[in-house]
């Protein structure tokens, strides 16, 4: 299907041209893009001027790779002379045009918008709303973690017109990030997972961070619900920050263990590695029973969001929920996998996508719970450092560690500056210090039993998936 016509882009970036466009080849447009060395059918390529690079420099590539036309503000030397001007959509701003198109995309659409944020758990929860609402109609999600300012507005500007259905993921470290978010993505339901000491060292306090959350509801179309997690100590707060933004009390929709939720879990049962049980209670009462395929309580608590919105404005209710048993993590984001490593059999659990406190506490429990399940003789950790803490890093480090101390690893790796520089002082039994995750990754084998679950977690600049991917190279399959 035809994404954009050209005239169509013409009339999108009304007041941003600086040349007509209505001479322009009717070549047709299917995937708008950044990243040059991307490769694409017809598409459209915005030249960005970043931090560290332009993307001005690279159109020829983005043409070689597949781009019909370029948004640029400026032609670039190289091509002057060559039939590719004839392509150019000249503009004031890269960066304005980008988000014109997105705010025309949303005007076109008559989709409804689910948009979230939270301190952890976004990625997961969009994945699992984009498998369940594919069952109801035509979905789109966001895909990776392409969730900031620029990144928002060119899932938008991908945005087929005749979906029915689009989640977008929302990401921020600053105040004042996810009100323009909101503004052009225009949501219909807005979702904050929880919050927590994320990015910490730029706000004040955690309150701080939940006001900057909130500002999911600055765009929230009329009549449109907040979806809030009553287990989070923020919740008050966040259900008063969705009424300072005119939300009527009654589309604010809590979610949660407890009893006053809307939408409630009563009860996780972890199966095995790859499928829990779930027991809930909708906002009517219903009691109802579903499937995930995978043991990450994280994951499985934030199944219950799903639930909500699919009765909210789902189609059909079972259909969807029939449909998450066939979610699992993904790597770097909880997977659970059995490798052999020179003839022991070891358990991993790949969480080391990123880190904070919520997640990492959230999956050492979930270790320890599937220690017990899979009767698994020892349980071993590799944590690194979680960053962007601020002048709190060391505190946040001192918690997670007296947890690991509450939970009898057998083993414990760590690896960073903060968590050597905490453990001096706690001073964890069976543990062992590295400066980063190669170094750690060297030896790391010779300290694992046949029959041990290993848990990897820490913050993505820590790279931790590097020991994972030492000891795979001396594995076999199993």
């Amino acid at each position: 299907m035809m994404l954009w016509t050209t005239k169509e882009i013409a009339e999108a970036l009304l007041g941003e041209l600086k040349n007509s466009i209505n001479n322009l080849e009717n070549l047709p447009i299917e995937n708008v893009f950044i990243d040059s060395r991307k490769k694409v059918h017809a598409g459209l390529f915005i030249a960005l001027k970043g931090e560290n690079t332009d993307g001005h420099k690279y159109i020829s590539q983005a043409f070689e790779n597949g781009a019909n036309f370029a948004i640029v503000e400026e032609v670039p030397e190289e091509i002057k002379n060559s039939n590719l001007v004839s392509r150019l959509i000249l503009v004031k701003n890269t960066y304005k045009a980008l988000d014109k198109l997105a705010e025309f995309s949303r005007k076109r659409t008559k989709a409804k918008i689910i948009a979230l944020t939270g301190s952890v758990g976004k990625t997961g929860t969009k994945e699992m709303l984009k498998l369940v609402f594919s069952t109801q109609g035509k979905t789109f999600a966001n895909s990776g973690n392409l969730n900031n300012h620029i990144g928002l507005p060119l899932s938008l500007s991908n945005l087929e017109a005749d979906c029915e259905y689009a989640i977008f993921e929302m990401g921020m470290n600053h105040l004042n990030e996810i009100t323009h978010l909101s503004k052009i993505a225009r949501p219909h339901v807005a979702i904050i997972t929880n919050v927590g000491p994320v990015h910490i060292e730029f706000f004040k306090n955690e309150q701080e961070i939940a006001l900057a959350k909130s500002e999911i509801f600055a765009g929230l179309e009329e009549n449109g619900v907040a979806i809030l997690n009553a287990d989070n100590i923020h919740f008050e707060f966040l259900k008063q920050q969705a009424k300072s933004y005119n939300i009527k009390d009654s589309n604010i929709i809590s979610f949660g263990n407890i009893n006053q939720s809307d939408y409630q879990i009563n009860q996780i049962t972890i199966a095995e590695s790859s499928l829990s049980k779930i027991e809930a209670t909708t906002k009517n009462s219903q009691k109802i029973s579903y499937a995930t395929g995978c043991s990450n309580q994280a994951v499985n608590f934030n199944s219950i969001i799903v639930v909500s919105c699919l009765d909210l404005i789902g189609k059909n209710l079972n259909l969807g929920l029939a449909n998450l048993k066939n979610f699992s993590s993904s790597d770097g984001r909880g997977k659970v996998s059995d490798i052999v490593v020179n003839g022991k059999k070891i358990t991993i659990i790949d969480d080391t996508y990123n880190a904070s406190i919520l997640s990492m506490k959230a999956g050492l429990q979930n270790c320890e719970k599937l220690k017990n399940i899979l009767n698994k003789k020892r349980m071993v950790c590799a944590l690194g450092d979680m960053l962007e803490l601020g002048e709190k890093s060391l505190e946040i480090h001192g918690e997670v560690l007296n947890f690991v101390k509450e939970k009898n690893f057998d083993q414990i790796i760590l690896v960073g500056k903060q968590m050597d520089q905490v453990n001096q002082n706690i001073k964890l039994k069976n543990s062992k210090n590295y400066p980063d995750s190669i170094s750690a990754s060297l030896d790391f084998e010779s300290i694992l039993n046949d029959g041990d679950i290993v848990y990897f977690k820490g913050s993505r600049g820590m790279k931790m998936e590097k020991i994972i991917e030492k000891l795979t190279l001396k594995t076999s399959a199993h």
